[in-house]
């Protein structure tokens, strides 16, 4: 005989949710019209381009790099402020571009220059949007200003090469908004918000490949805020990146990672090798550097 007491407890297990995703489904929407045609990607910078290309030609010398960027007045004047900052402060301040490059390095010039021209594409026609993209920028300013900073800290890292790590991490959010803006799709704050943290990452990185840049700084995006990434006992601009995106967000708010301090790309820097009392003291000490290198890049 049935238990009437067994049987009216039966548990019913929930079925399921089978339901597609739809950020997912936004991204494979995005990525599709990127390769098929349907959506242009936002695209690099002419002069970045140009002086890309030219750094990749042995022929080309430092004045033909300097004559290049001189078409922008506003870009050269800050390689010169850039040459004559605390990244590469020497006994001598510079006045001219052709200098400036010299004392930096080409390689150097040429990360510098894509770091300086990728803020013209943080623009949007709709409020809502364009005020999101300025808040990026401003972010990615801070973030970039840390980085080069901890870069000259770390020995074997190049603060130019870090700065421009920092400054297009957050690249991603440019072909979503800009999809979301060309679809006129509508979004509560706090939906856009979700969706810009699930999605900037992966393409961030698609946008970059495109870009053809090199596979280290191209997976920034990726790698921002994967805080269990393992990639061994050398450190690289991922983790400062890293570093640099939680040192950020001191005094800013909306950060919910782990403590700086207990992050495994933070326990990679040589400083932290000095106690993460010291470790925190040096990068208050450094405020002042990082302050003067983030008001070149504001402009």
């Amino acid at each position: 005989m049935e238990n009437p007491a067994v049987s009216s407890q039966t548990v019913v297990t929930p079925a399921p949710d089978t339901r597609p995703d739809p950020d997912l489904a936004l991204l494979q929407r995005i990525l599709g019209d990127a390769k098929n045609g349907r959506l242009r990607l936002p695209s690099l910078p002419d002069l970045a381009h140009k002086v890309r290309t030219a750094v990749n030609d042995p022929r080309r010398s430092v004045a033909d790099i300097a004559r290049l960027v001189q078409f922008d007045p506003a870009l050269a004047a800050r390689l010169i402020q850039i040459a004559n900052s605390p990244l590469y402060r020497g006994t001598k301040k510079f006045d001219n571009c052709h200098s400036a490059i010299t004392r930096m390095g080409i390689p150097a010039a040429r990360n510098l220059v894509v770091s300086f021209t990728v803020r013209n594409l943080f623009q949007a026609r709709t409020p809502v949007l364009r005020d999101r993209l300025q808040q990026t920028w401003q972010h990615s300013c801070r973030v970039a200003a840390i980085s080069s900073v901890l870069a000259r800290l770390t020995p074997g890292l190049d603060p130019d090469r870090a700065l421009l790590a920092g400054l297009v991490h957050d690249i991603g959010i440019l072909p979503l908004l800009q999809y979301i803006e060309t679809m006129q799709i509508q979004l509560e704050p706090g939906r856009l918000e979700n969706m810009v943290g699930r999605l900037r990452g992966a393409l961030g990185t698609f946008v970059l490949k495109t870009w053809q840049f090199e596979q280290d700084i191209a997976n920034i995006p990726a790698q921002a805020e994967d805080w269990e990434r393992v990639t061994g006992e050398a450190i690289d601009y991922g983790d400062i990146v890293q570093v640099a995106h939680v040192h950020s967000q001191f005094g800013h708010g909306g950060y919910s990672g782990p403590p700086l301090t207990e992050l495994k790309a933070f326990q990679k820097l040589s400083i932290s090798k000095l106690g993460p009392g010291y470790s925190l003291e040096l990068l208050a000490q450094s405020q002042q550097e990082i302050n003067e290198v983030l008001s070149i890049l504001q402009g």
